[in-house]
């Protein structure tokens, strides 16, 4: 049987490229996105009651990866990334259906779009379904990760360069809130392979809302150095 789905809504978020995203959701607490409604689903009768929970499930498409061959065997970044497990032991985003599946927290309801909380989403990311989280059902104690059983920690202590500060207090306002905090936040998990980042003159980019955040970076620290508008 073959089925077509149609998105629901998308996302607008802090996120403009894959690279820096963090790799599971809830780790960027400071992150935050908005998921829009689009018609026929944009009305608030399909979202009432749902600000009296606290999580979301939301089921999405990884939209990037689509014209990207699915691979039966991937390489996780929790193992190094050079360790090969089963594509269907792992959350890769290329998959047969490059479909993801994220618990975000549930900021504000606002009409027909809803304020999230440390997600993992990509800018423009289109939305599938939203479910709301159970606790009941959907936290199991007892459950058993494999090699992700515990939440990586932060391994990487963040500095800015002066002229980071300045623009970090220059660009800061409403549509892009904690900005520094975020930027700490975000680089402070790594998002680079360890094999990128043996040469400590080397720069790296991403891009955040409407700026491009560039750094350096050894084994135990990342120096920002500047901060630009796109």
């Amino acid at each position: 049987m073959h089925a077509s789905f149609s998105p629901i809504g998308s996302i607008r978020s802090c996120y403009g490229e894959k690279f820096g995203i963090p790799r599971q959701p809830g780790l960027v607490k400071s992150a935050t996105a908005t998921l829009e409604l689009i018609p026929p689903y944009n009305t608030p009768d399909a979202l009432r009651g749902l600000n009296e929970f606290s999580h979301l499930w939301i089921v999405f498409v990884f939209h990037q990866s689509i014209s990207e061959s699915w691979k039966a065997t991937v390489r996780p970044p929790r193992l190094g990334g050079n360790k090969r497990i089963g594509v269907f032991a792992s959350r890769s985003n290329f998959r047969p259906n490059p479909i993801g599946l994220s618990v975000v927290e549930l900021l504000k309801v606002e009409e027909t779009s809803l304020r999230l909380g440390g997600g993992d989403f990509l800018d423009g990311t289109p939305v599938l379904d939203i479910k709301p989280y159970i606790p009941y059902a959907d936290c199991i104690p007892s459950a058993i990760g494999a090699f992700a059983h515990t939440a990586p920690e932060p391994d990487h202590r963040v500095e800015f360069s002066s002229e980071a500060k300045q623009a970090v207090q220059n660009l800061e306002n409403k549509n892009r809130p904690a900005l520094r905090q975020l930027i700490g936040d975000m680089l402070a998990y790594n998002p680079c392979p360890a094999y990128q980042t043996n040469d400590p003159n080397r720069i790296f980019g991403t891009r955040l809302f409407d700026l491009e955040v560039r750094w350096r970076q050894t084994s135990t620290t990342v120096d920002v150095v500047q901060i630009e508008k796109i």
